[in-house]
């Protein structure tokens, strides 16, 4: 469903989107005032004029990343409705995406560091929020204080165990309760607030440039915590094509937008005439311990849908990366037979899992995780803005009257952010920056892998003139059957075939040889190309977008040229064995590398969902 046909829904289907945006969306940035003013707070003081200009400056904040940067400007970046930092790159001319040049190298590295970052921001977003909600049953009962860790363990456990079996029916049940919360948060603030109306002048900027020129540096500092109002934001454009943009920005103005507002100043109250309340500001609104309980099982609830919605952005991510050839393959089953989107990595789900859990146990606490959690944030929000700024300047037109006054005004807020979170790197800030680190150096090695295995295949490529000519003086012999091989773009005649017929000298009487063919676009218009390469071998090539999965069987059975008979057809597939030596362009090490991804990445099999009781595999003997 793209963007165009989420605009044009009927009122009721409008209210359906703006529900469900509300649920899945907003969980994130939804969760964040559980801990945001409270880490704040510890750093920047409980006197008046601290709070008056902590509260103004997550409030312009959420102003200007939320509201300004994310839901007027960067949404407008969609590739056919589809959001996200991978999107924005998609929507870059081609060069961009095969540099040759420096400037369009460290283009593409940025956006690469972006999605490194993102895919960190996934694992500590279950590991804060769920945490920091069971921190809540210490104002309960002091007792309670030492169970939240174990509680958050088990929680974590049960959420990445269940996502095997999908997430659509649980998902139904999203909208309805964060539109509680929200409400609840709202209502909760605005009674704190009433007891203290004054704090309503913190909305004013004044208080946060004042708070900034009179504390200097170490204002810098504090936006390290100030960040934490706005986490999430990034979700709001990735996940864009599951609502569109409309039901997002309707559910922010509406509804989530004034909640978080009327929660931060009733915080900010409350901490203004209780200060001890500064030790868990959030948690303190309630005005007994029973309400209290009730907010903790809510926050609990809200802060495992936030995690869901991370995790399952997570799962998207990597079919992009996948799809874009900057991930190896890896094994991609649906949960859900009604939804295209709802996906399940076995992988990466486990990977996240016990990282998330492992980051629980080591850091015991959402303060300590707030100092690792915030400079992925920075990082990403950064690179959105750059390579904004490189679709509008670029594929829009749009003037530099127009867009350089916007890119400074936004690069000014996410460098900030990113200068006080960077203060963080020692704190537990490292963190992001290993796992960013470990996923951008697997796509980089996967990319540049790719890359020499392509122009090793088109250097190498036989022709099909050769295979005609032989068959002709009969050295080569035609058996009964129909042979389906897949081959890469640059292959001319495929590895598996030919280790066929320097082996068995035959080939099969009818062949289609099959090259998947990705293209920067989310959907394909589902267009086949269908050619004849010599007499009774045709090539097939399926354009794929990176939101979609192949079921390669089913597109062959949908098309003329197969039809049913792709039933008795047999799969042929080369199996690619790496010499890994220093003899050719890519070096021992790096070839090792690239072969391990590759030996352990998911098969053609697997991948494209092929028949395996009709799949013969061929062994090729490959040196980068």
């Amino acid at each position: 469903m793209t963007s165009e046909s989420h605009e044009s829904a009927h009122p009721s289907g409008m209210a359906s989107l703006v529900l469900g945006a509300t649920g899945v969306v907003f969980g994130d940035i939804g969760t964040s005032p559980i801990y945001a003013l409270h880490e704040t707070f510890a750093k920047s003081g409980t006197t008046l004029p601290d709070i008056f200009g902590v509260v103004s400056l997550v409030f312009w904040s959420l102003m200007l990343v939320v509201s300004i940067k994310y839901l007027s400007f960067v949404m407008r970046a969609d590739n056919d409705g589809e959001g996200g930092i991978l999107a924005l790159l998609s929507l870059l001319p081609n060069q961009y995406r095969h540099p040759s040049n420096r400037k369009q190298s460290a283009l593409l590295f940025l956006v690469l560091v972006g999605t490194a970052l993102l895919f960190g921001d996934g694992v500590l977003t279950p590991a804060i929020s769920v945490l920091s909600a069971t921190e809540g049953l210490g104002l309960v009962n002091e007792g309670l204080a030492q169970s939240a860790v174990p509680i958050t363990v088990v929680i974590l456990i049960c959420l990445f165990a269940m996502q095997s079996r999908g997430t659509h029916r649980i998902g139904q049940v999203f909208g309805p309760i964060m539109v509680l919360w929200f409400g609840t948060i709202a209502v909760l603030g605005t009674i704190r607030f009433l007891e203290r109306p004054d704090v309503i002048k913190a909305l004013s900027p004044t208080y946060a440039i004042a708070y900034m020129h009179h504390h200097g540096l170490h204002s810098i500092v504090l936006l390290s915590s100030i960040i934490l109002s706005v986490t999430g934001a990034e979700a709001l454009y990735a996940d864009m094509g599951h609502f569109g943009a409309r039901p997002i920005r309707m559910a922010w103005w509406i509804l989530v937008g004034p909640s978080l507002v009327l929660c931060y100043l009733g915080q900010a109250a409350l901490v203004a005439e209780h200060p001890d309340a500064i030790a868990n500001p959030f948690f303190s609104l309630p005005t007994n311990t029973g309400i209290t309980f009730a907010l903790v099982l809510l926050a609990t609830a809200a802060t495992v849908i936030a995690s869901q919605a991370l995790i399952t952005g997570v799962f998207s991510l990597s079919r992009q990366a996948i799809q874009l050839g900057l991930f190896p393959r890896l094994s991609i089953r649906h949960t859900s037979e009604q939804h295209e989107g709802q996906i399940y990595l076995p992988v990466v789900n486990w990977l996240v899992g016990v990282t998330s859990i492992l980051l629980v146990i080591a850091f015991k606490s959402s303060t300590a995780l707030a100092h690792a959690y915030v400079l992925a944030i920075a990082g990403t929000m950064s690179v959105t803005t750059v390579a904004f700024h490189k679709v509008a300047l670029e594929v829009w037109n749009w003037p530099k009257a127009r867009i350089y006054p916007l890119t400074a005004l936004f690069l000014t807020v996410d460098l900030a952010f990113l200068a006080g979170t960077s203060a963080n790197l020692f704190k537990g800030g490292w963190v992001p920056v290993l796992l960013g680190s470990f996923v951008l150096a697997i796509m980089l090695l996967w990319r540049k892998g790719y890359h020499a295995l392509n122009r090793y295949m088109a250097e190498r490529a036989i022709p099909w003139s050769d295979i005609h000519e032989e068959i002709g003086h009969g050295s080569l012999y035609r058996v009964p059957g129909i042979g389906i091989y897949l081959a890469g773009p640059n292959e001319q005649v495929p590895a598996a075939l030919i280790s066929q017929t320097e082996v068995l000298h035959s080939m099969p009487s009818e062949i289609l040889v099959v090259t998947v063919r990705n293209i920067p676009s989310p959907y394909s218009d589902g267009s086949v190309e269908l050619t004849q390469i010599i007499p009774r071998v045709h090539k097939m090539t399926i354009p794929i977008g990176y939101m979609e999965l192949v079921d390669l069987p089913k597109i062959l059975r949908s098309h003329h040229h197969l039809g049913q008979a792709e039933r008795s057809a047999t799969y042929y597939l080369s199996e690619r064995k790496f010499a890994a030596t220093n003899e050719n362009r890519v070096k021992h090490w790096p070839e090792l590398m690239f072969s391990i991804l590759h030996r352990n990445s998911a098969s053609p099999a697997a991948f494209f969902n092929l028949p395996a009781d009709r799949v013969i595999t061929i062994g090729t003997r490959i040196d980068l």
